[in-house]
């Protein structure tokens, strides 16, 4: 009798749970939840990718085109920030072709490794990608010095007030996001890259490299 009795209330509590899975997986709407604000039908199929130090959403994956956030699979909040002459420049303006968007500043030891490497790959990509920096709190004669220090060429903006950083919801330096074509966010990366990490990223999350992977 004892035993029938617990064979039932392990059916019973077998039945309860699997009823709670479907309804979890079929009704239940988590919402769009950071980091990545994504989708569930995104996180079942696995369209999250992460590897070393970033968290990517591929290619393939659905995005949020209509809402602007620093999440994966968002478009990239739009700012517009002083290069070193003194002209601004807009991120939207960029859209069109894949973008590096680096936050950094001269006091940050792991902005200093990555510089040589960010600086080989947009001397060699940057006609396909459009490598970005943000310095944030420096003064314009710091990072000039630190750009040539290091033979920068590719496109710097000034975050002298730090509101790009606080928009872009960082919490450490450096960090890096990649941006598709689109504009819409498909990595993130914390901590400093180098260059095979950003071919590697690009050719995860965009189509920029796809005519040179299947190039012998």
């Amino acid at each position: 009798m004892l035993r029938r009795l617990l064979i039932g209330m392990l059916i019973v509590i077998g039945m309860g749970w699997a009823s709670l899975i479907t309804y979890l997986y079929f009704f239940y709407d988590a919402g769009l939840q950071a980091p990545g604000a994504l989708r569930r039908e995104d996180q079942i199929n696995e369209f999250v990718l992460r590897f070393n130090q970033g968290t990517f959403l591929d290619k393939n994956a659905q995005v949020r085109r209509d809402a602007e956030g620093p999440y994966l699979g968002f478009r990239a909040p739009d700012f517009e920030l002083a290069d070193l002459d003194g002209n601004y420049v807009r991120l939207s303006d960029l859209v069109g072709r894949p973008i590096l968007l680096n936050f950094w500043a001269s006091w940050c030891p792991p902005c200093r490794k990555e510089m040589p490497d960010l600086q080989a790959f947009a001397h060699e990509h940057g006609d396909k990608i459009a490598v970005v920096g943000v310095n944030w709190n420096d003064t314009r004669d710091e990072v000039e010095r630190f750009l040539n220090e290091y033979g920068v060429s590719y496109l710097n903006l000034l975050d002298t007030n730090g509101k790009v950083f606080v928009r872009y919801g960082l919490t450490g330096l450096p960090t890096t996001f990649f941006i598709d074509e689109e504009g819409i966010i498909r990595g993130k990366w914390l901590g400093s890259l180098t260059k095979a990490d950003i071919i590697s990223a690009f050719q995860k999350t965009t189509r920029a490299f796809d005519e040179t992977s299947r190039s012998p």
